[in-house]
């Protein structure tokens, strides 16, 4: 079986397909995914993947000749119903995007957690931050560099291979600071504690609704943003910038 991830090469909404995934390997076995070429901006992707081991290849799309029976996989447009209302709405409309298109049966791994190899990598005891970055083609309705004013900590270096990273991730000792980003994403397949920081002038001022509030995808609002990309479980907690401090121990 060959699955095209065509739909994104944002890494947050990339990851949040991976619960769906594994499902599917779960249910049919391995297979062969293809990635958006875009995807090479973040280091060791394919490594990553195929760590998971959920997948026989992964290939960029630009790396093969697209022939034969091909099953397309994207979070829209589709329907956002979920199945599970602890699950992030991303995740159930890729979940529904391969149910409705293709029959798929299958169920989601809500208990997918991401594998990593043992490294020699000094995790410190302090708080890490995961900034959202300004490399290649992204999101410009979103600010980026966001936490830089967090200088007292640790910040996730994005030229080390995301297989290293999610080993960090794993392995810290303090909740993780975030935002919505692709890092975000991944700490919370990690199955770790995360603090997900917004205000609202990290969104371009047409997304923001007064200074406590945003309208986005479609008219969310920041909850409902919030649901669209992390799993509503205790270990991943919404804070706005103004209360960060008083989590922080």
């Amino acid at each position: 079986m060959r699955i095209y991830l065509n739909g994104t090469a944002n890494l947050g909404d990339f990851l949040n397909g991976l619960p769906v995934m594994s499902g599917i390997s779960k249910s049919y076995g391995k297979f062969e995914l293809t990635i958006k070429k875009e995807m090479r901006k973040f280091k060791g992707i394919k490594e990553f993947l195929m760590y998971q081991d959920l997948f026989t290849d992964v290939l960029f799309d630009d790396e093969i000749f697209m022939y034969g029976d091909i099953i397309r996989m994207s979070s829209w447009p589709i329907r956002e119903d979920k199945n599970d209302p602890y699950r992030p709405t991303e995740t159930c409309r890729y979940e529904n995007y391969m149910k409705d298109n293709y029959g798929m049966e299958f169920e989601v791994d809500d208990e997918f957690v991401v594998k990593t190899p043992e490294y020699d990598i000094e995790v410190k005891d302090t708080y890490y931050v995961g900034d959202r970055w300004s490399v290649g083609d992204i999101d410009d309705r979103r600010e980026t560099h966001i936490l830089s004013h967090l200088k007292d900590y640790e910040f996730i270096d994005y030229d080390r291979p995301m297989l290293e990273n999610a080993y960090i991730l794993k392995n810290l000792k303090k909740p993780f600071i975030t935002n919505f980003t692709g890092i975000g994403m991944l700490a919370d397949l990690c199955d770790i504690d995360l603090y997900c920081v917004w205000k609202a002038e990290d969104w371009k001022p047409e997304f923001r609704v007064g200074d406590n509030d945003v309208s986005w995808d479609n008219g969310k609002n920041i909850q409902q943003v919030f649901e669209k990309h992390f799993y509503q479980a205790a270990l991943a907690n919404l804070v706005h910038a103004k209360d960060l401090e008083r989590y922080l121990k």
